[in-house]
């Protein structure tokens, strides 16, 4: 939740002195259960793309496979204020052939109603701005017109919104990250404090001899000496993926010099002396400021070094390191644990071990992997904490 000082609107939780009662998140498998109300979440959470090359039957080419669910809490505050969003199949028309999906979690700052719209919208204003028009060309995702088009979505989107702002008196504002994936091009974009994190693992040493390489005898697998002495050997420890950020932190510190020379200024690090981010969904009152919804985005093609996508709000980010969340939810699924289950216990240990004061709100995309190793996705989001 972007941090708005000195509004009148402002979501007002505990101080940093005052004590947060750790309490158990109600975790629930019921799309409609969430406090931050999922939107285009269908009873299809559990889809599946095939693996592998080639085509299916209905011409359609085969992707990497997606899996995703999350979980969301609404903390110590009073209202839960975060949307998130869960489609796997994210294709305006069914019939369209080609792999869309889309995910994003909207964290709204001074109430809801920004973030809702954000989310109901976002998507159909990329859509309409050529995402498939412009960036699926002869069945293969353009990286340059995708990030365009989403620029796009972004810009229209809060002009619509400000429309509603004005006609409805709306004061509040959402900061949001969003992910696409057309084909097996990730695009992720955002505006403000939320964050995606990427899970990737390590490059394999790499020779100049691809031959002799494939033709070499494998090494012996390393032994403890205990086990040594035993005759038994013990397998060399698995790798771990590295953590990638993907997105950029847009605050009013970070971004003086852009605001200065829109005319705004910065004070004590906020925005016109009253808000910490630069970039949001509404926030009408300080549009004229030097608050923009230009969006930063990053476009990527997936490949097997790439295991899973971390979505979440800066009350999640704010307790967990983007390290330590991608080393706990690889853990989780090496253990065999559904995508559901990652997020749970993520954002278990984010409320009631870390002690988040703030809406949490975790999102995990995994690409590949199989049912029985956590491939199963789960629908949907944690109700709001009582």
């Amino acid at each position: 939740m972007a941090d708005t000082d000195n509004l009148s609107h402002k979501k007002r939780g505990p101080e940093e002195g005052d004590s947060c009662p750790a309490k158990q998140p109600r975790l629930s498998a019921d799309a409609n259960a969430s406090g931050g109300s999922p939107v285009g979440t269908s009873k299809a959470d559990a889809h599946r793309s095939p693996d592998g090359p080639g085509s299916s039957s209905s011409g359609v080419a085969l992707f990497t496979p997606l899996t995703a669910a999350y979980s969301e809490d609404k903390g110590c505050r009073s209202t839960m204020e975060d949307v998130c969003v869960l489609q796997l199949d994210a294709r305006r028309e069914p019939s369209a052939a080609c792999r869309l999906a889309h995910f994003g979690i909207f964290d709204g700052h001074g109430g809801l109603s920004c973030a809702s719209f954000a989310a109901q919208h976002l998507h159909a204003r990329v859509l309409e701005a050529g995402l498939l028009r412009k960036g699926l060309q002869g069945g293969k995702a353009d990286a340059k017109a995708c990030k365009a088009s989403i620029a796009e979505g972004f810009k229209t989107t809060d002009e619509a919104l400000l429309k509603e702002c004005a006609s409805k008196n709306w004061q509040d504002g959402a900061c949001a990250v969003a992910v696409w994936v057309l084909q097996d091009l990730v695009c992720v974009a955002n505006v403000g404090d939320a964050k995606c994190v990427l899970a990737r693992m390590p490059d394999k040493p790499s020779s100049s001899n691809p031959v002799a390489s494939s033709a070499a005898q494998p090494q012996p697998p390393q032994t403890s000496p205990a086990a040594a002495a035993a005759g038994a050997s013990v397998p060399a420890p698995a790798s771990k993926p590295k953590a990638i950020v993907l997105t950029k932190e847009h605050t009013a510190l970070l971004e003086r010099q852009r605001i200065e020379k829109a005319g705004g200024s910065v004070v004590n690090g906020r925005l016109a002396g009253r808000i910490q981010i630069a970039r949001s969904f509404g926030d009408a009152a300080f549009k004229k400021l030097g608050c923009s919804s230009t969006p930063d985005v990053t476009a990527f093609p997936l490949t097997r070094r790439d295991s899973f996508l971390l979505l979440g709000c800066d009350g999640f980010w704010g307790v967990f390191g983007a390290q330590e969340a991608v080393d706990t939810a690889a853990a989780l699924l090496g253990e065999g644990q559904a995508v559901k289950a990652v997020t749970n216990r993520l954002l278990n240990i984010a409320v009631r071990e870390k002690r988040c004061k703030d809406n949490c709100s975790v999102l995990l995309v995994r690409f590949g992997g199989s049912e029985g190793a956590g491939g199963a996705a789960g629908g949907a989001g944690a109700g709001a904490g009582s």
